[in-house]
């Protein structure tokens, strides 16, 4: 199927770029409407959200794929040349990064008024998961929610470590990619902390009215399969809450950035979730 993609430039609340890559069918009009999410250290041009973004399409919705504006990619797309806004980053400013992703699709994006009208759902990879549900579960208009591999919670980190953060403001993480270190300043686990309730995600979980497809590596080596299960006992007897695993797979599916082509692993989750969204969305 032919697509039509564009590039777009919205603000965040503090004024920052927030930039979305919208794909839509040439020569059809979209079922629905899905917002990718990335996850930590991650950006909408790593490997395979574009390839997702156009399955998406090709499969009769519009896509949109965006960054968070703290995400820490500045002026040169997929180089991290802002670690000053990664290290001010939290799970807050995502959230309301997201939600302006959300209303601009609805009210404002270069979309049919019969598309900006129709059903929006999400598909979060990894910590971009948080703030998906939290979204969903705040936003009832939200019908579908695909999380891969996505976080349980928002501080999985022990006592010590949490202690050594809080006394050296920040705490290092390396890319096994670029082999920068990326800081996280500790405001990340004070908004956590303040927000307890909130990113609560087993609370959001079985709150939400979005149907919940739960995506998971088995052999995940970022976010332990156990945060799968975790999420789906949020509604354990719902039938709109639902796990699927896929086999020899890891936290990409296999996939690498650069993006070299897709994988079985990674094509058994776009089909799953295509099938989902198509359910809930269409």
């Amino acid at each position: 199927m032919k697509l039509k993609e564009s590039q777009h430039e919205l603000k965040s609340k503090e004024g920052l770029p927030l930039r979305v890559d919208l794909r839509v069918p040439a020569e059809a009009e979209p079922q629905g409407i899905v917002v990718i999410v990335h996850g930590f250290k991650g950006f909408k041009d790593w490997g395979f959200f574009p390839h997702t973004a156009r399955a998406l399409a090709a499969d009769g919705f519009a896509s949109a794929c965006f960054d968070f504006s703290l995400n820490g990619v500045g002026e040169r797309p997929g180089e991290f040349d802002r670690l000053d806004l990664f290290e001010r980053n939290t799970y807050a400013h995502e959230i309301e990064d997201l939600q302006g992703v959300i209303a601009w699709l609805r009210a404002d994006a270069p979309l049919s008024a019969a598309t900006r009208q129709s059903k929006l759902g999400l598909l979060a990879h990894s910590r971009g998961a948080l703030s998906a549900i939290v979204v969903a579960s705040e936003d009832l208009s939200i019908p579908a929610l695909v999380s891969w591999n996505g976080i349980s919670s928002a501080l999985h980190y022990g006592e010590r470590q949490l202690k050594k953060w809080e006394e050296k403001g920040r705490m290092e993480f390396v890319n096994s990619r670029t082999h920068q270190r990326m800081a996280v300043g500790f405001a990340l686990v004070e908004d956590a902390r303040a927000n307890a309730q909130r990113y609560d995600l087993v609370r959001a979980v079985r709150t939400m009215r979005a149907a919940h497809l739960i995506v998971q590596a088995e052999n995940d080596l970022a976010v332990d399969p156990s945060n799968a299960e975790v999420l789906r006992a949020g509604r354990p007897e719902s039938e709109d809450c639902h796990l699927v695993r896929i086999e020899d797979a890891g936290h990409t599916f296999n996939a690498v950035h650069p993006f070299a082509k897709s994988t079985p692993p990674l094509e058994e989750a776009l089909r799953v979730s295509s099938m989902w969204f198509s359910r809930h969305l269409r």
